[in-house]
């Protein structure tokens, strides 16, 4: 097939209608695929979690047996008068017959402290008090039941007989956790012990007694029964039952590859970190020995609650895996056959459209080639046949109308010459009114930016004069109430010192005496902050070196900043001399300073950069503490404004007052939970700046 053919309307026809529905046909097989594979799936951990219900009712009702059967021995008069009496002969026979009866692995008796009187298999040992919980219980009048797991010495002093049976060799499995052991010597037992009363009611022994779990496939063949009954797939039986100790199979209907129960194999690490030391639930396919399994694993638990086994029931996933891929091979099928009638259908059409097509495209390329005699053949009554008596009639008015363009042509070339002319002219109309109006672009450009600029510099100057009247204003205030303020609190200090020379006072009020001193050198700190804002005022210039007043600031601060952690970096620029005033600078910088190391309590960076220009001088300090927001930014030298629970806000407000008094200005930037950076600008001394720079 050549490409020119693959590319026709043909095959463009076939390909567009077939998309959609292969598209939809493609989706819906996996959509149908996942939700027979979710449903079938869903459908087989559902029934395996009520098996695992099921098998933990036959597990506990196989408890509940047992707990009956002890019981009823505990009830039993031959067994009470033997009890009364202390008759070893009766106590034996009876307690021999009650476990051979009910096929008890061992049975023994005890007084009413726990001692043993009589072991059923074992009656030459006695004495001893066996260290069960369930025993406890039954001595202070709770018949109880558990599953235990007993170590080799206590199996054998309970029955002999039971020690071969106990020991199971530990297979290695695949998945698994590493684990150090060979065999198992201990054994896992369901149990039972009931106290035993006399005729009046008091408790006078108890008596217990188990059934070996290892190698006793009884129970889990009768689960496997009552669950799955006669489930068989390829002559191989679907459903599977398993009682782990720890993590080993000691009795299962679950065979290896040899055809034996895989007891001895273990579980796998995941289910076992699951299932024993999480205590939960785990429900999923898993690989058991030698197959996949839909498999439920659930706890054990002994008497102190603590899982020491695993309940498993499990089905073979290989008979739903070949449900499910018979579904879905008849699905698509289904659907490819689907597919091939759609095509076949589409194709027939798209030829017959296809060739109907063509004959058109014949006729057109004879018209396109200026054979306008051309008639082109009408097929059908559809619409591609209106449509083939449409391009014959747009023919037929090709012929018509190709006569009078030619002479519409000679006409239009006048009309062209003489439009051409008239253009040309408005042209250059036109550009030149285009420079005349860049021109007054550009002036109007220039003016508006002057404005601008001038009326940010007003705004500037505006804001600066308000707040210096502001502050002027408030210093005469402040320093009217300061002073009024201090003369009071001069008396209440003197008369505070009288009360404290009289002995029986100050050890009366000494609390009271102590608080209202405190408050007074707070009010006395206020007043001394209020009166160094009035002071405020022109001071003579000398010649200074902003390094040297940097280092005056900061030494007597080193050990402060050493003891919360704080890095000083000092970046000088030399020299940067500077006409100002000292005191007035050490107070400015000592003030921004001791801001900066109260916003990095928990230590950081402060970093106090100098830069020299022609024309002013820069003391830029930068901290990494807690930063400000922007409306904290535009109050911080307003005064008495304060974040501080014990501050006057004054201390920022002074300092300001002192650079603007001095000449200069100071810019902060600030940035939350990133730090500030503060730059303090003083004007150059032009008769020292070329040495500076």
């Amino acid at each position: 097939m050549s490409e020119k053919k693959f590319f026709s309307i043909q095959w463009k026809l076939v390909t567009a209608n077939l998309f959609l529905p292969l598209l939809a046909m493609t989706m819906a097989t996996a959509f149908t695929i996942h939700a027979i594979d979710s449903f079938i799936f869903h459908q087989a951990q559902n029934k395996i979690i009520n098996d695992l219900n099921s098998a933990h009712e036959i597990y506990y009702s196989n408890l509940k047996c047992l707990n009956k059967v002890i019981s009823q021995g505990a009830v039993s008069y031959p067994l009470v008068q033997a009890f009364l009496n202390r008759d070893q002969a009766a106590l034996k026979r009876e307690i021999q017959s009650l476990r051979q009866c009910e096929g008890l692995s061992f049975l023994s008796l005890t007084d009413s402290n726990g001692r043993v009187l009589m072991r059923a298999n074992n009656p030459s040992l006695k004495a001893d008090f066996p260290s069960l919980k369930i025993l406890s219980k039954a001595l202070i009048g709770s018949p109880s039941t558990s599953t235990e797991v007993l170590p080799a010495k206590e199996i054998i002093k309970e029955n002999k007989d039971l020690e071969h049976l106990v020991e199971i060799k530990v297979i290695a499995t695949p998945k698994a956790r590493k684990r150090e052991i060979k065999k198992l010597s201990s054994g896992m037992f369901i149990m039972a012990a009931c106290p035993i009363h006399d005729p009046q009611g008091n408790i006078i022994g108890s008596i217990y007694g188990g059934k070996l779990l290892n190698h006793n496939n009884f129970l889990v063949d009768k689960i496997k029964k009552v669950i799955f009954s006669d489930a068989v797939f390829s002559g191989q039986d679907i459903g599977t039952a398993t009682i782990f100790q720890d993590d080993v199979r000691i009795t299962t209907n679950v065979l290896d590859s040899s055809g034996h129960r895989a007891i001895g194999t273990r579980v796998s690490k995941e289910v076992y970190e699951r299932v024993i030391l999480h205590h939960q639930k785990w429900t999923d396919r898993a690989f058991v020995v030698n197959n996949w399994y839909i498999s439920a694993y659930e706890p054990i638990y002994n008497s102190r609650n603590k899982a020491i086994g695993i309940l498993y029931v499990g089905m073979l996933e290989k008979p739903f895996i070949d449900f499910r891929n018979h579904v879905i091979v008849v699905l698509v099928i289904i659907l490819a056959l689907g597919c091939l009638l759609t095509f076949l259908v589409v194709f027939f059409y798209a030829r017959n459209f296809s060739r109907r097509i063509r004959g058109m495209e014949d006729g057109l390329q004879q018209v396109a080639e200026g054979r306008l005699e051309t008639v082109v053949p009408v097929t059908g009554n559809d619409e591609i046949g209106q449509l083939e008596n449409y391009l014959n009639q747009m023919i037929r008015a090709l012929r018509d109308r190709d006569a009078s363009i030619d002479q519409l042509h000679k006409e239009l070339e006048d009309k062209v010459t003489q439009r051409t002319s008239e253009l040309e002219k408005r042209n250059r109309e036109l550009i030149e009114m285009k420079h005349h109006l860049l021109e007054m672009m550009e002036d109007k450009k220039s003016i508006n930016f002057r404005l601008e600029e001038s009326l940010t510099h007003l705004q500037q100057a505006q804001q600066q004069l308000v707040r210096s009247g502001k502050l002027a204003a408030l210093g005469s205030l402040v320093a009217g109430v300061a002073h009024e303020i201090n003369n009071p609190i001069n008396i209440i200090s003197g008369n505070l010192e009288l009360l404290e020379m009289d002995p029986e006072t100050r050890k009366r009020f000494s609390t009271e005496i102590e608080i209202v001193t405190h408050q007074a050198n707070r009010i006395k700190k206020i007043i001394g902050n209020m009166l160094g804002f009035s002071r405020v005022r022109q001071t003579p210039l000398q010649e200074l070196d902003i390094n040297d007043i940097i280092e005056k600031v900061i030494t007597p601060l080193r050990a402060q900043l050493e003891n919360l952690k704080i890095k000083v970096i000092i970046n000088p620029s030399t020299p940067a001399h500077v006409m100002s005033d000292e005191d007035s600078l050490i107070q400015i910088l000592n003030n921004l300073i001791i801001n900066s190391i109260q916003a990095m309590p928990d230590g950081g960076k402060l970093e106090i950069n100098t830069v020299v220009t022609e024309d002013r001088r820069e003391i830029i300090i930068s901290d990494t503490g807690c930063g400000m927001t922007s409306e904290q930014v535009e109050n911080m030298f307003n005064p008495f404004y304060s974040t501080k629970p014990d501050g006057t806000g004054l201390g920022l407000s002074i300092s300001y007052e002192l650079i603007r008094t001095l000449g200069g200005d100071i810019d902060v930037n600030s940035t939350m939970n990133e730090g500030t950076t503060i730059a303090i600008i003083l004007p150059g001394n032009p008769l020292f700046s070329m040495g500076d720079k």
